[in-house]
């Protein structure tokens, strides 16, 4: 009896998950983007799955998804070609606000508030409806690329205090032949991979507008752009966001 109960348990509840996501995304359609960030490694066997799973998230309404590759797998006998100390950094500072011991791969952080195992899609589909029941300020910097610039302005907002301005430029694709470490042999896919990022200041919430000159960012390859608004010197919570192609 309880062999026959048990699987019918579970797929009411998966049914619910599904009904409870489909039911967010609509009532979503025209609000706040989820950033969705995802600390991989291509030096890493398990990552893959979830490289797989932030590509099928990419163009959901509503979400900005950010592959953050990671540099301390490197030792593993292959170096990752996007991987950077900094991505490894940022990966250390959420984790330390999620009062966890360490880090690892894949690992999926939602809006800077929740974080689940990159490649089991149960957690990060509950974690996406979740983060976006959250309320928060909804802020969305309004941007323009304009020659060798990008351009965005902020309005005002009262209820702020400091918040870190972030520019992360972006590719939206690549493929990765892997000639060493435990993916040897494999092409792996990836996508929205972060190639440079800075913090531009701590914003008072006054209105105000940036220029940003992106010549380096294309030169490195990027081809869009996303502004991350973000509490706690740019790894808390998120408080805005907005993304542009680069044309």
């Amino acid at each position: 009896m309880s062999l026959t109960i048990f699987p019918m348990k579970k797929f009411l509840a998966t049914l619910l998950l599904i009904s409870s996501a489909s039911f967010f995304n609509g009532a979503l359609a025209a609000e706040r983007l989820t950033v969705i960030e995802l600390f991989t490694s291509q030096g890493c066997s398990s990552c893959p799955p979830a490289d797989a799973l932030l590509k099928t998230m990419r163009d959901r309404p509503n979400m900005l998804t950010l592959s953050w590759p990671v540099d301390y797998w490197d030792r593993l006998g292959w170096e990752d070609t996007f991987g950077k100390k900094y991505h490894s950094m940022r990966q250390k500072a959420y984790n330390k606000r999620f009062q966890r011991a360490g880090v690892f791969t894949p690992q999926m952080v939602f809006d800077g508030r929740l974080q689940a195992v990159g490649s089991k899609d149960g957690e990060v589909q509950k974690c996406i409806i979740d983060a976006r029941a959250i309320e928060r300020p909804h802020l969305t910097p309004d941007i323009k690329v304009n020659g060798d610039t990008v351009e965005f302005s902020l309005e005002d907002y009262a209820d702020l205090t400091m918040v870190a301005v972030r520019v992360v430029w972006y590719l939206a694709d690549v493929d990765v032949k892997i000639g060493d470490g435990e993916n040897q042999g494999r092409s792996l896919h990836y996508t929205n991979v972060v190639l440079d990022t800075e913090i531009l200041e701590d914003w008072d919430g006054k209105a105000k507008s940036f220029v940003v000159d992106m010549r380096k960012a294309r030169a490195m390859g990027a081809d869009h752009v996303a502004v991350l608004l973000q509490d706690e010197y740019g790894h808390g919570p998120m408080v805005g966001a907005a993304m542009t192609t680069l044309k």
